[in-house]
């Protein structure tokens, strides 16, 4: 999400515009159209057909509704048509400024407007009550619930990918981060130990010697690492949290604390490790200024012998490119950065709250139909629908789960784009159970580019609940500061890898240290911990 303080200060303005006018509240909400029950999703019993729009908070997105099998079979049990519409942060500022909203919306989940969700949304939990009890009964996950409920007792916004407890007891959870080498390479130079600072600098050295060229005949680069800029799930590369969590530093103090992660020491020693590879020219000169675009040449090429990758998923496309075009030479997962203290790896899972939300507005055309379709969506059944279509049309059921069809499954794993546009199973995932695919579909849920490296994660993975929606609930104030702070260590980290020397890495980190102290960071801490005192209470 790209916030700006523009955005945090209209935040007032527009929710207090949101608020006024006839729009629909919980107080006037029409009649339902059907008798409804806690034991059966109203969707089965209401008849009717409504058209929706649902804009989805991401300027990248551009999917188009009922252009793939899997709308298509929704609209049919639901009765409700879809118009997708996509955007920014500055889009949503307009649509809450000016009160013209759709029926529904999804936002990340650490968007500014989700804690003003109570001016622009429909409770949940009274839509429910009123068309569709089997939501709170069934279909949502209680544990989800209870996380979601706020002080007033109700629930405004629904996440996907919200994975609980008893999710991560079930096993099958992921992790979206890891270290990847170029099989050939790592095989030529006899599988190197990278886990050490010596290691790592010896083995990317030694790639280095070997001159191998990629597709354009350019020789490879030693390492690089996911973009700094564009739409990354991480900013600053890996230098944010992933770096971090591959060498295990800790997210909690042991009095179970807010944790300083960016100072522990382990983390500014490997911080000087990465300095170390610019400086011997192993890493790319544009490694703080390079785009997105940049970064999916260079992998579509086979232009790096490593690549630190803070988001797996969003390497889809250029991993199965250049694994399909070069067997053998696929990129491959391996122990990357590790503790120097006996740390262990541990690699954030999706937690409770979920990547995104979904909220049901006070403008919305049919509450009705619009819960019947949220109920739907969380339901397993729904879910089921989302991710595999129709049994006897596009799956069959094999030891009491559902398995996708042959053809579309190979479609799935080799052409994930091409799937996405024409099948769209487990692509409309806005409100989607990412663990009870897990545990359906299992590794076979990935393009095979990716089936390796995920798999991979599974031995590091951790669920770290108590620091769900960690900044969401900030005060104005400390909103305004934990971005400068954020602001601030974009540019200590661009100073830090282009030092020419330890003194200067830690000058930088010493003036980062002191703008924190005089931008309230003592204050932002001390809410951070109220929010982790707060989600142990919900978690109990």
């Amino acid at each position: 999400m790209k916030k700006s303080i523009t955005l945090l200060t209209l935040v007032a303005l527009a929710v207090s515009l949101t608020a006024c006018g006839g729009k629909k509240t919980s107080e006037n909400l029409p009649d339902s159209k059907i008798e409804v029950t806690k034991d059966s999703p109203s969707w089965k019993n209401d008849k009717a057909k409504a058209d929706l729009d649902w804009y989805i908070n991401f300027d990248w997105f551009a999917q188009v509704w009922g252009n793939d099998v899997s709308s298509k079979y929704i609209t049919e049990d639901t009765g409700v048509n879809i118009t997708y519409l996509g955007g920014s942060d500055d889009k949503l500022n307009t649509m809450m400024a000016s009160g013209d909203l759709p029926d529904i919306i999804t936002m990340d989940g650490s968007n500014p407007f989700v804690k003003e969700a109570d001016k622009f949304a429909i409770p949940l939990d009274v839509l429910a009550e009123k068309y569709d009890p089997y939501f709170m009964e069934k279909a949502a996950k209680p544990e989800t619930l209870k996380f979601f409920t706020r002080d007033d007792g109700h629930i405004y916004g629904y996440p996907n990918f919200s994975n609980t407890k008893s999710d991560y007891e079930k096993g099958g959870i992921y992790a979206n981060q890891g270290f990847l080498v170029r099989k050939d390479i790592y095989e030529q130079l006899g599988k190197p130990d990278m886990t050490t600072p010596e290691g790592f600098i010896s083995a990317l050295e030694a790639a280095q010697k070997l001159g191998v060229k990629d597709e354009l005949g350019k020789t490879i680069i030693p390492i690089g690492v996911t973009p700094f800029t564009g739409d990354s799930s991480e900013k600053n590369g890996v230098f944010n949290r992933t770096l971090a969590d591959f060498i295990g530093v800790p997210m909690l103090t042991d009095d179970g604390k807010y944790y300083d992660r960016y100072t522990d020491s382990d983390f500014q020693k490997w911080l000087k490790v990465f300095v170390d590879t610019r400086q011997k020219g192993l890493a790319d000169r544009d490694m703080t200024t390079m785009t997105k675009d940049d970064k999916d040449a260079r992998l579509t090429n086979g232009s790096y012998f490593a690549y630190f990758a803070a988001d797996l998923n969003g390497e889809t496309d250029t991993m199965t490119v250049w694994a399909n075009e070069h067997p053998g030479k696929e990129y491959i997962a391996v122990n990357g950065p590790t503790s120097s203290t006996g740390k262990k790896t541990a690699l954030p899972g999706t937690s409770i709250e979920g990547w995104t939300q979904t909220f049901i507005t006070k403008n919305v055309k049919d509450p009705q139909k619009a819960m019947e379709l949220v109920t739907y969506l969380v339901s397993e059944e729904g879910n089921n629908v989302m991710n595999f279509g129709r049994e006897g049309e596009t799956y069959t059921i094999v030891d009491k789960k559902p398995v996708l069809n042959p053809d579309l499954l190979e479609s799935k794993q080799t052409d994930p784009a091409g799937f996405e546009k024409k099948i769209g199973l487990t692509t409309h995932l806005w409100l989607q159970d990412s663990a009870l695919l897990s545990r359906q579909m299992g590794i076979s849920q990935f393009p095979k580019a990716l089936q390796q490296a995920k798999q991979w994660t599974q031995d590091y993975v951790v669920p770290q609940f108590e620091l769900a929606s960690l900044d969401v609930y900030l005060s104005k104030e400390s909103s305004r500061n934990a971005e400068k702070i954020d602001q601030n260590w974009s540019q200590t980290i661009a100073k830090i890898l282009d030092a020419k020397s330890d003194s200067e890495v830690d000058q930088a980190m010493n003036e980062f240290v002191q703008y924190r102290k005089d931008n309230g960071y003592d204050k932002l801490v001390e809410e951070r911990n109220n929010q982790i005192a707060a989600n142990k209470k919900k978690l109990e």
